[in-house]
């Protein structure tokens, strides 16, 4: 018996507003920062032109399948792991999306999986995380809210993992976590396709890349030899599988606006539930289940120094903090944690941790080839160094904000 655990990430940033002179002499209410720092207009536009291509076909898509399916022998299940910020887009710009996603969550075969609220760099602060513990205990509380069920299993941002973050991870209680099928994790027998323990214990379920990036990236890919992909054809595929457990963990995004709807994605989704259903040693599967059933076979061990992701060609961390822009702007960041939280005020401090999210560092990436396009792809800025010019002047605007509310308050 092999399990297949189907699982869609999807994140919105909040995005930053161009620098202005005049921005840092502004008075602004606390209440007021978040319209102060971030370009809403911008923000509601992309959301609702992804909204449209992909979250409502595609999650519409998916509830229909589980309806479908749901009597089955082995019925359809899926997984969903949604960033704080996007949830929180969700609610402001469009909350209808969220009731189909509720009632996804209703049927008792979707999982929700845990991460950072605001999709950050924080696992990699510092050996005691107290800012990662903050925003998971935050995205845990948001779903236990949304969807009556606290998340079991872990994802952190990009799969960014190492030894650390699964002993953090374990300390608030997760059954398990998730993270990338590094090819260099992989020696000897291990294959991506089982179940390991991190140094802690805590189990880790590993993404296969090339399963999943055959329908993340190259479905709609012409050039592949694998192209058109058909349902049956991806389902032989898993059936071939001896092995115990195939993650195919997905950017969400990429059904129907990196690829759109005239690729044959949304066919392809809808027959194959049906097609693997053909395989009696194929098994639908959410992650937390997949840790629950099946026994581990092996250590997963990536010191605090290696961690990996699932980003750009190298799997590490270097799509973030891969040139001196980019640790600039993290260390500025991180530095202003106690400055910031000193402050007690929750207007500061959440937009810091707006600022904290990835997609900030990951647009500051100079890298070339293949990976220079995605990051410039995703960018809404439009070059590398406008994107550095709105964090830098955004960061030091809050810091001079934060510093002066210290002062009116003694």
């Amino acid at each position: 018996m092999t399990l297949v655990t189907l699982f869609f990430f999807a994140h919105q940033p909040d995005r930053l507003k161009p620098y202005d002179a005049r921005r840092d002499t502004a008075q602004v209410k606390t209440k007021d920062l978040h319209s102060h720092f971030f370009e809403d207009s911008l923000n509601e536009e992309i959301f609702h032109k992804v909204a449209g291509k992909c979250y409502y076909p595609a999650t519409q898509l998916i509830l229909e399948l589980i309806n479908q399916y749901k009597d089955a022998p082995k019925p359809f299940k899926v997984a969903y792991g949604l960033s704080g910020t996007l949830l929180d887009q969700i609610e402001r710009y469009d909350p209808k999306l969220l009731d189909i996603f509720k009632r996804l969550a209703d049927t008792g075969l979707v999982e929700f999986t845990g991460e950072t609220y605001y999709h950050s760099l924080a696992g990699l602060f510092n050996n005691e995380r107290v800012e990662f513990k903050e925003q998971a205990r935050m995205h845990s509380d948001r779903i236990q809210s949304l969807f009556g069920v606290r998340p079991t299993a872990f994802r952190n941002t990009e799969c960014m993992f190492n030894n650390g973050i699964a002993a953090t991870v374990q300390s608030l209680g997760y059954e398990g976590i998730i993270t990338e099928g590094v090819d260099w994790m992989m020696e000897g027998w291990k294959s991506p396709d089982f179940v390991y323990t991190a140094p802690c214990g805590l189990p880790v379920l590993l993404r296969n890349y090339k399963l999943s990036d055959d329908l993340g990236y190259r479905f709609s890919n012409r050039d592949w030899d694998g192209w058109p992909l058909r349902a049956e054809t991806f389902a032989g595929w898993l059936a071939g599988n001896t092995d115990m457990n195939t993650l195919l963990a997905i950017d969400y995004e990429a059904i129907g606006e990196h690829m759109w709807a005239d690729s044959g994605i949304f066919d392809f989704i809808r027959h194959l539930p049906g097609e693997i259903m053909k395989y009696e040693q194929l098994e639908f599967s959410t992650p937390t289940q997949s840790i629950r059933k099946l026994p581990t076979v092996g250590e997963i061990s990536v010191e605090d120094y290696s961690t990996v992701s699932w980003a750009d060609k190298e799997r590490d961390t270097s799509a973030w903090l891969g040139n001196e822009m980019q640790r600039f702007g993290f260390e500025e960041l991180k530095r202003m944690e106690e400055l910031v939280k000193s402050t007690g005020n929750s207007d500061i401090i959440d937009c810091w941790r707006r600022m904290l999210t990835s997609d900030h560092l990951y647009y500051l990436a100079t890298k070339s080839m293949s990976d220079g396009d995605v990051h410039a792809y995703f960018s809404a800025y439009g070059s590398v160094v406008e994107g550095f010019v709105r964090l830098h002047t955004a960061v030091l605007d809050l810091q001079h904000r934060a510093e002066q509310f210290l002062k009116t308050k003694q």
